[in-house]
């Protein structure tokens, strides 16, 4: 999983993921992955499109990897100068990979 994130990461890509008990696939631009400061990994994306339980498609959000049941790297490119990015988020205590 991690290495399907970092590689999207790398290569600016977006991607499809559906998390576990949930009604539909997200898509996601995927900027920042690390762990919080609880250890748990996590994944700051921007949400372009998809499902969401809250009814907001739309925006920043922080998702948990454990909680990712599959993903898909698409064809589709996005651009790293996304306003309001912060590459020191101040949810990820510990960086693995950002843009």
């Amino acid at each position: 999983m991690l290495s399907v994130l970092k590689k999207a990461i790398a290569e600016k890509r977006v991607i499809s993921v559906f998390f576990h008990g949930e009604g539909g696939h997200r898509l996601l631009e995927p900027f920042l992955l690390g762990t919080t400061e609880n250890g748990i990994e996590a994944l700051r994306s921007f949400q372009i499109g998809g499902y969401s339980n809250t009814f907001n498609t739309y925006g920043w959000k922080i998702f948990r990897i454990d909680c990712i049941a599959s993903i898909e790297i698409t064809e589709a490119e996005f651009s790293p100068s996304r306003p309001d990015y912060t590459p020191d988020d101040p949810v990820i205590h510990n960086v693995i990979c950002r843009c």
